[in-house]
């Protein structure tokens, strides 16, 4: 009985014959007798389904099955064979003809090993997937006759090393190539012979490290091409000349995007451009080179001026551990000009084709050097400045020295410092199994900052170093300046120096915790924020690596050391330049003279309580 339903276009109940109104009982199906306008109601009616395996018409899902007795139970005329994690004889790859397969499943089967021309009786063959095998290398022809083939997977082929040319010689309609999770070192000349029509071309995580010369030049439809997970190191200049309608590349270096064909904007072009460099310039911004060399010149002449002057002056100073602080604190200051200045000499002898020595120069000893540097002034400076801080707090909170950091306390001190931050420093060198190569030369500037768009091994380290311990670093300065402050503010009332006096300290003190609070809080907050996975601008990242971070630098001297030299003499000071002074008053209200000490000068003072002492100890130090 023949059913035809003209508006109704579905069968509830009934077999529907294919590109077809017609709709027939399933007594009729199989009948021998052809009722379907293209006759499909008989075709597929003497397919058996092979023991194991599950079968819908022509579709076979046979897994983990002897493919020898599979193959000759399957139907000649199967359309998709699914054999994945089945078992080949020998590990090798033999098909029988079955001329009308579109979709072939070869999945996890454990095959090493592919013979020339395999293939070429699956002339219909639109999809092959031999992923996950043990392939070892793709011979010359090993796919011919696969014409109308449209998607070949060969990802995760762990053992695949080496592709020859013209593997792939007679593909002419594949539009998807996926080659990811291999070990493929080389890409010869040839090795994409006979893949004109080629669209999206994937070799990510393959450890890649060479491409001869015009290896891509014949795809030439190419339209994506991911090359990311490699360490392509030899390449020719024109790698990508040739592909005119490329619109997408995903690479793992910025070199790349500066060889790109004019067909690949810069939206589509990754990894996005360096935060410091340009294709041409490792420092990209005109402005930002001449800060480089202004911090790095001040940086170098100003705190070489402190030492000296720090030198010349020991025998004049009171305070053996304040000088003692302030003068690694030159030390310091003047090792990141040091590292300013090699950047900016590297910038300079790089110029103009600065993008062609990229790696070169962040694999370089140099650079390396240069990072440790940097590492080592940042953290000496920001622990000097802290002891040095400390140290005059303590002189105002405990003015008879019952709690003073002595001179040999400072030395010890020191010496902990600068070995505990040259440990931290190199021990990302040392260490490689954790902190890989790129801990210092994850940027052309070789900084560690834990805030750039690449969060490479060792980025905690630097998190923990650069953000948390500065932070809380800055938190103990600022209090101990404000402390201080408040005590000299009250000694210059008492003393009736109004409010000239203490503007003129609140200006110093104010400028020394401000930039400090303008050095470490940007970089403290940017990295908090990159741990939630916040992306700066590359503008903001290289202006705060490159001026704000190393601007205390070029400002310490002024600030510790310069801005003194020129000021009279305090109460304290003076009584210093005579080896005893004294002077007995008998104190009113208890008749009680008090001995003040201070290192081996002994100045005895008329006081009326204890606080009279902290402020004047105060007035002393700030001053």
């Amino acid at each position: 009985m023949l059913i035809v339903i003209k508006r109704n276009l579905t069968c509830p109940g009934l077999y529907r014959c294919q590109q077809s109104t017609t709709c027939l009982l399933f007594d009729e199906v199989c009948d021998n007798i052809r009722q379907c306008p293209h006759g499909d109601d008989e075709v597929g009616c003497g397919v058996t389904c092979p023991i194991g395996c599950s079968c819908e018409g022509f579709v076979f899902i046979c897994h983990q099955e002897e493919t020898e007795t599979i193959f000759r139970d399957l139907s000649v005329e199967a359309r998709k064979i699914d054999l994945s994690s089945s078992v080949f004889p020998n590990n090798n790859l033999v098909v029988p003809a079955f001329t009308y397969l579109a979709d072939f499943k070869l999945f996890n089967c454990s095959i090493n090993k592919i013979m020339p021309y395999s293939f070429e009786k699956l002339m219909n063959l639109l999809h092959l997937d031999l992923s996950n095998n043990k392939l070892k290398v793709l011979q010359s022809y090993t796919f011919y006759g696969l014409n109308k083939l449209v998607t070949l997977i060969l990802k995760d082929n762990l053992m695949l090393v080496l592709i020859e040319p013209n593997a792939f010689m007679s593909l002419p309609n594949v539009k998807d190539l996926e080659l990811s999770g291999t070990r493929i070192k080389t890409l010869f000349n040839g090795t994409f012979n006979g893949l004109d029509n080629l669209e999206t071309f994937n070799i990510t995580g393959n450890g890649l490290t060479t491409v001869e010369e015009n290896v891509f030049d014949g795809l030439v439809s190419l339209l994506t091409i991911d090359l990311t997970q490699n360490d392509v190191t030899k390449f020719s200049h024109g790698i990508f000349s040739r592909l005119s309608h490329l619109k997408k590349m995903k690479t793992d270096s910025y070199i790349f995007c500066c060889l790109k064909p004019q067909s690949v904007s810069a939206e589509n072009c990754f990894p996005k451009m360096d935060e410091f460099s340009s294709c041409s310039n490792l420092m990209r911004n005109g402005v930002l080179r001449v800060c480089l060399w202004v911090i790095a010149i001040n940086a170098l002449i100003g705190n070489i001026g402190v030492i000296i002057y720090r030198i010349i002056n020991k025998n004049k100073t009171l305070y053996m551990a304040n000088w003692l602080f302030i003068m690694n604190l030159g030390v310091s200051d003047m090792l990141m000009g040091v590292y300013l200045g090699i950047i900016a000499v590297a910038d300079m002898y790089y110029s103009g084709n600065y993008i062609l020595h990229d790696r070169e120069w962040r694999d370089s000893l140099v650079c390396k050097f240069a990072g440790i540097l940097a590492a080592i002034s940042c953290e000496a400076s920001v622990n000097f400045i802290m002891l040095t801080t400390l140290d005059c707090y303590l002189m105002v909170i405990f003015p008879f020295g019952e709690r003073r950091i002595t001179y040999k306390t400072a030395k010890v001190s020191t010496l902990a410092c600068w070995i505990s931050i040259i440990i931290m420093a190199v021990f990302p060198i040392s260490n490689t199994s954790y902190f890989s190569t790129m801990f210092y030369s994850k940027t052309a500037v070789c900084l560690a900052l834990p805030f750039s768009r690449q969060k490479v091994s060792g980025w905690e380290y630097a998190t923990a170093i650069f953000v948390f311990y500065n932070s809380i670093a800055f938190i103990v300065i600022a209090w101990c300046q404000f402390s201080i402050f408040n005590a000299a503010k009250s000694i210059n009332r008492i003393m009736a120096k109004k409010t000239k006096q203490d503007l003129k300290m609140a200006r110093r003190l104010f400028l020394i915790v401000l930039t400090d609070f303008l050095c470490w809080f940007p970089v403290g907050i940017m990295g908090v924020l990159a741990m939630t996975g916040q992306v700066f601008p590359s503008e903001v990242y290289s202006w705060v690596a490159v001026f704000v971070m190393p601007i205390n630098a070029a400002l310490n001297p002024f600030l510790y050391t310069y801005s003194t030299i020129k000021q009279k003499p305090d109460f304290l000071a003076k009584m210093s330049d005579k080896m005893f002074i004294m002077s007995k008053v008998k104190d009113r209200s208890k008749g009680k003279i008090i001995k003040v000490m201070s290192d081996t000068r002994f100045v005895y003072l008329k006081i009326s309580s204890a606080t009279r002492i902290k402020q004047l100890a105060a007035k002393s130090i700030t001053n």
